[in-house]
């Protein structure tokens, strides 16, 4: 059985949906979705994407840089801004921030949300899901050994200093058998804090799919999604750590 911390680090969980839609989807569709979720979902943003070019001339000996940002959907919001729904031209993605509460009320409300996106876009197919949690994990010391807290800190060789400042590790875990991928990060936060350390444990497992957008084996998928996470989450943490949480 999961262990429910009553002092949860995650500070957002994230269900994300990728979509190939129609190209005669349009921005005013997904604009027009919002009346729909209004009444709890008031607040109103455009999600931009930004790109560029570098040109480099003969004649020129400073490249020549180009860039722009396009609109490719909205995130709507509720009135405590502690839930938001994205409705993008490639995807949905709902985020739950801090203070989460539990899968059995956040996945529901994803879902419903995801058919309403779903009735109003109709997607040709579903390329990825995926479920990304970002824990911060406030350590109440400035200077400690990381073993004491994760199965696997950053190591620095032992003939140089012990002496740890920042640092940033990310490595890519196939689980095949599932047909997943798990990005794990873990860095430091880059917000200062004198009294405690806040390190970052951002946990995105993915699995890449060919799905029509009523498939039944989406709710699998997620399921075996979430699995994942919570066994990367608590097999990277030692009971020291765990502690801060109960």
């Amino acid at each position: 059985m999961i262990e429910v911390f009553p002092n949860a680090p995650i500070t957002e969980g994230l269900i994300d949906i990728r979509a190939q839609l129609s190209s005669q989807t349009s921005l005013a569709d997904l604009e027009n979705l919002h009346e729909k979720i209004k009444p709890q979902y008031p607040g109103k943003r455009t999600r931009r994407m930004m790109h560029g070019t570098v040109e480099f001339k003969a004649d020129e000996s400073v490249p020549v840089t180009k860039a722009q940002s396009d609109i490719v959907g909205y995130l709507f919001s509720s009135s405590d801004e502690k839930q938001v729904v994205q409705f993008r031209l490639d995807g949905f993605t709902f985020s739950r921030l801090r203070p989460y509460t539990r899968w059995e009320q956040v996945y529901p409300e994803a879902v419903r949300l995801w058919e309403i996106y779903r009735d109003g876009t109709s997607p040709v197919a579903l390329t990825r899901l995926a479920v990304r949690y970002i824990n911060s994990i406030e350590i109440p010391l400035k200077a400690f050994d990381y073993d004491d807290y994760f199965t696997a800190a950053p190591k620095i060789p032992s003939e140089l200093p012990q002496a740890l400042q920042t640092f940033f590790t990310r490595i890519v875990v196939p689980f095949q058998e599932r047909n997943a991928w798990a990005a794990i990060a873990l860095a430091p936060s880059d917000i200062p804090d004198p009294v405690k350390t806040v390190i970052i444990l951002d946990l995105d497992v993915f699995s890449q799919v060919n799905l029509a957008p009523g498939d039944s084996r989406i709710h699998e998928v997620f399921a075996a999604l979430r699995e994942i996470k919570n066994q990367i989450f608590f097999s990277s943490l030692t009971e020291k750590t765990k502690e801060l949480f109960r």
